[in-house]
């Protein structure tokens, strides 16, 4: 899903265009600020987006956003994990779609997704953290359940921490990368999806010599796939 049509920042002579105000059951009306959110924090900064260009896109008074979501921080937080709920969905199925390449066809997945929903990765760059750190853990959240798609794929032989730490600090390359790519265009996508999967091969063969559930994974990566 692509919340990305751009929203006019509401000013005195835009009030014909605004959304005529609805009324909406309430898990519809939540549904709706979210969608709102989605779109305003995808094409602008966070500190560029107020509760009042929220509920003017969603059609709705200042006081829902706040009785539903208690401000903007809210609703920005379930905006995060809706996009987070996307994505997961989105890899997975990539991933179920072509077993063969299921990690060129998740990286696309991911790619395609954050290209039109860069929320997680961008609308904070100039704000920082939220208070208390809870975009943080939604998107810690987020990156553990992808963890737990590329186990399911890896089927290690059993737990490992050190399989596990060395795929957290591979999806944290991703992300960090990701965003160079969002912001600056390098490394392009093409790069990236080619770069990617050999880092993971490069450090999970590393770890391969230090722990044996590793080196039982090594074998089931797809292989590479050189452009």
């Amino acid at each position: 899903m692509v919340y990305r049509d751009r929203v006019s920042t509401p000013g005195s002579g835009e009030a014909a265009s605004r959304p005529a105000r609805r009324r909406l059951a309430p898990d519809d009306r939540r549904q709706a600020l979210i969608n709102s959110a989605l779109k305003l924090f995808n094409t602008r900064p966070y500190d560029e987006v107020s509760v009042d260009d929220i509920a003017a896109d969603a059609g709705m008074s200042r006081p829902l956003v706040y009785h539903y979501y208690g401000g903007k921080a809210g609703v920005f937080i379930a905006a995060l994990r809706q996009t987070g709920d996307d994505v997961v969905a989105a890899i997975a199925k990539a991933a179920t779609n072509d077993p063969e390449n299921w990690l060129a066809a998740s990286l696309a997945a991911f790619f395609d997704h954050i290209q039109a929903n860069p929320i997680g990765l961008t609308a904070l760059l100039s704000h920082g953290s939220l208070a208390g750190g809870e975009d943080r853990q939604v998107l810690g959240q987020i990156q553990d359940r992808v963890l737990k798609l590329i186990l399911f794929k890896l089927e290690p032989p059993s737990d490992s921490p050190v399989l596990q730490c060395v795929l957290r600090g591979w999806l944290a390359m991703v992300e960090t990368m990701g965003r160079g790519w969002l912001r600056q265009g390098q490394p392009t996508r093409e790069e990236l999806e080619t770069l990617l999967p050999e880092l993971l091969r490069a450090v999970l063969g590393t770890a391969a010599w230090h722990d044996a559930a590793v080196a039982a994974v090594l074998p089931r990566l797809p292989p590479l796939r050189h452009r």
